[in-house]
């Protein structure tokens, strides 16, 4: 909270709703555009992953929107955000997200925070 207004939230679900896959999930961090880069998003990541560590979690994913080059509605700036805490790119997926009228492709990252015993 900045000045009594939420400015970003976090939270984790399922990656999988099958058994086989209960040590991953899938993370979604929010920043409000007017306190992007001022450190939220990574107190709130920080927060989570320790809340996650805890759960026995072992794999954070991250599906992110991506363009390249950048337009007036998506930058990059999700992908290095996730790069600076550790996740790396694992897939790609080509034109099969849609908004502001026009297709985005989706990228998978990852990190690991866990052992795989």
């Amino acid at each position: 909270m900045v000045n009594g207004k939420v400015v970003g939230y976090a939270y984790a679900s399922a990656f999988k709703p099958r058994d086989a896959y209960q040590w991953a999930i899938e993370t979604s961090i929010y920043v409000d555009n007017n306190n992007k880069r001022s450190g939220i998003g990574r107190q709130l990541h920080e927060a989570l992953e320790q809340r996650l560590k805890m759960q026995g979690i072992l794999n954070m994913n991250a599906c992110i929107s991506f363009i390249d080059p950048e337009d007036e509605y998506l930058t990059q700036d999700s992908v290095r955000f996730h790069e600076r805490l550790g996740y790396q790119k694992v897939a790609h997926f080509h034109q099969c997200g849609k908004k502001f009228n026009r297709w985005y492709d989706m990228i998978w990252m990852e990190k690991m925070i866990g052992e795989h015993l």
